[in-house]
């Protein structure tokens, strides 16, 4: 039987080698189906939200074009049931939040933005909480909840210094605002559409102004169907949102835009007449505080309050 032979010397490096590889690959222990990085340290289970947000809230953030209001609306929201069907809510009336220019037709409509944020922070220390609309009438003819002192800030006709000049002071307050948008104003010589895009996001409510802010009751059947029914088509469009209320262009109505109104599938609609909002009004023609130059506030406070 012939004598096994030793390996030829030329093969004992490569022998050498190989079990040394070996020796290493057992070292690490067994493949991860080759991740080589480091086992995860075990994680709590994060537990899901009992609760989801609305649609219309979002997270806060601190830059200007960022999405808007909390979903927790804070241990405030206390009124419910018919506490919040009964709740009295002053609903204000601003239209550009700007300095007037020297022999402006219409002074009455600015209100400076120094002023803007002295009244908002005055509001806030006085334990109001801005909602909008929609938050009203969920409350008022649902089972939706309310802060202990609601004020909804409403802005008519849709304008580039409400979303660079109000928009901001709300967003840091934590609030929403209601704008009355006249179609016709939104673009480039009004209100941009990145504006009104961003305001949403913001977490503000959109209602129709009418497209070309008409005196309504002057207006036959067919033309005043079309102004309130096409801007609601419109802003659909154009936004992404659909308006359920409506203001009135200069507060004018009768018997017979009212009708329309609600024939148009508005919730509610909005007037210039002075007065703090209750479920008990006629819900086409709620009151609203109008706030000019010359607010101090105190004094808006001291309105808010139904004095």
């Amino acid at each position: 039987m012939p004598r096994p032979t030793a390996p030829s010397r030329s093969l004992l490096p490569l022998i050498v080698g190989l079990a040394a590889l070996v020796a290493i690959v057992a070292a690490l222990g067994p493949a991860r189906g080759g991740d080589d990085r480091p086992p995860r340290a075990p994680t709590a289970a994060v537990p899901a939200a009992t609760t989801p947000p609305p649609a219309d809230r979002t997270t806060t953030r601190a830059d200007g074009d960022a999405p808007g209001l909390p979903a927790d609306r804070g241990r405030d929201w206390a009124v419910s049931g018919a506490d919040a069907r009964a709740a009295r809510v002053p609903i204000l009336m601003y239209h550009l939040v700007a300095d007037a220019p020297a022999g402006t037709a219409y002074p009455d409509l600015w209100v400076s933005p120094s002023t803007f944020r002295a009244q908002v922070a005055a509001l806030r220390r006085a334990g109001f909480e801005a909602v909008t609309m929609g938050e009203v009438w969920a409350a008022w003819h649902g089972d939706g909840r309310l802060p202990r002192r609601p004020v909804v800030l409403s802005f008519d006709d849709g304008a580039l210094n409400q979303v660079m000049n109000a928009a901001p002071v709300l967003l840091r307050a934590g609030w929403p605002g209601v704008l009355n948008l006249t179609v016709q104003n939104l673009g480039d010589d009004g209100l941009p559409l990145w504006g009104a895009r961003r305001m949403i996001r913001q977490g503000w409510e959109i209602g129709s102004h009418t497209v070309t802010h008409p005196d309504l009751t002057t207006l036959g059947p067919d033309a005043l169907r079309d102004e309130l029914v096409r801007s609601r088509r419109m802003i659909r469009n154009r936004l992404g949102v659909d308006p359920r209320f409506l203001c009135y262009p200069a507060g004018r109505n009768d018997a017979g835009v009212r009708a329309a109104a609600d024939a148009a599938g508005y919730h509610g609609a909005t007037t210039v007449d002075a007065g703090v909002a209750a479920r008990s009004d006629d819900a086409f023609l709620l009151p609203r505080i109008r706030v000019q130059p010359s607010t101090g506030p105190a004094e808006l406070v001291r309105l808010a309050r139904g004095a």
